[in-house]
């Protein structure tokens, strides 16, 4: 039998080791209970982050929403047209310039009047050409919208020369370039570009203005046509430190001649984009046709890429372009590709 005092000693180390176990058990309990409080801390914590996350896709679909509605409510507020009188009305432009039009314009003119733009694809294009400080030339301006985003982008800093050979449409591009403050560093010149001074036959039809050409033909009887002066751009820019930066060209079939007479111009302007037209078919009227036109660019170092529907860029050899002899196409030409699509 053991001794009192080793029973009682005993009984006080199962009596330590029962509360350290209980101790034990205790902490366990208590780490148990804070990882469920953390666990759903966490979930709660998730769940929030997950409602943010959806009221962030709310926010960016309502910006959204309100940036497209507001561009369409804006036209109808505060930028609606105004007709004049004599087959005239101003109306705003999407990017809020002022423009004069002609309201017998069933092309050109109507898509300014409801829309406020005109080839926003190949216009984008344009547009990323352009820098402040730059030399632009629209040559075939028509209304005027070339011309007038190219003075918003270049600024007084920069020059824009709008060439229009019909009266009508000159008077307006040359109000609306005006009235927008861009006089001092926009002009239209009432002309028609060509290889050499001369006087022209313009045929056009009011309800199609943008189908006016120089016409190399007899006038017919059906044609509206007016007599028109012609300029060279050589002569016209003779001063050897003018150069160019950008041209837009539309003059429907007439670019061969138009580019001949711009020869020097371009050869001294190494970094100059040309946006133009091109149809062999088209270009057939003219003296100059589409194969030696092409020869003429090539010799002074351009290249060549077509201007797809979304204003997406194409390399484009010779062949190609001449093969599609009935198509008008867009294409971009300049000596190196332009460092915007490198």
């Amino acid at each position: 039998m053991r001794p009192p005092s080793l029973i009682v000693r005993r009984w006080e180390v199962d009596a330590c080791k029962f509360h350290d176990r209980e101790i034990a058990l205790q902490k366990m309990l208590a780490e148990a209970e804070a990882a469920l409080r953390l666990s759903v801390i966490e979930d709660k914590v998730q769940a929030a982050l997950n409602d943010l996350a959806r009221l962030k896709v709310v926010e960016q679909r309502l910006e959204e929403g309100i940036a497209y509605f507001a561009a369409r409510s804006n036209r109808l507020v505060g930028s609606q047209s105004i007709y004049l009188g004599d087959h005239t009305a101003v109306t705003f432009l999407k990017n809020g310039l002022r423009i004069l039009i002609d309201t017998r314009s069933m092309d050109v003119g109507v898509h300014l009047l409801t829309l406020g733009e005109w080839e926003p694809n190949y216009m984008a294009l344009f547009d990323s050409l352009l820098k402040v400080g730059d030399t632009v030339l629209d040559i075939g301006a028509n209304h005027g919208v070339y011309a007038l985003h190219a003075a918003l982008a270049v600024g007084p800093r920069g020059k824009v020369h709008a060439f229009e050979p019909n009266p009508r449409l000159a008077r307006l591009v040359d109000f609306s370039l005006k009235i927008n403050g861009f006089g001092g560093y926009a002009t239209l010149h009432p002309f028609g570009v060509s290889d050499a001074a001369g006087i022209a036959r313009l045929v056009f039809s009011d309800a199609f203005s943008g189908g006016g050409a120089i016409s190399a033909d007899q006038p017919h009887a059906a044609q509206k046509g007016v007599e028109c002066n012609l300029v060279a751009l050589d002569t016209l820019f003779a001063d050897p430190r003018f150069s160019v930066d950008v041209v837009k060209m539309d003059v429907e079939g007439h670019e061969g001649l138009a580019l001949r007479g711009m020869r020097r111009l371009l050869e001294r302007s190494p970094n100059v984009k040309i946006m133009m037209e091109f149809g062999s078919e088209m270009m057939a009227r003219s003296s100059v046709g589409a194969r030696e036109t092409l020869n003429m660019l090539r010799e002074i170092g351009f290249k060549m890429w077509r201007v797809g529907s979304g204003g997406e860029l194409d390399a484009a050899s010779q062949e190609m372009l001449l093969a599609d002899y009935h198509t008008i196409q867009n294409i971009l030409l300049a000596r190196d590709l332009p460092r915007i699509f490198d």
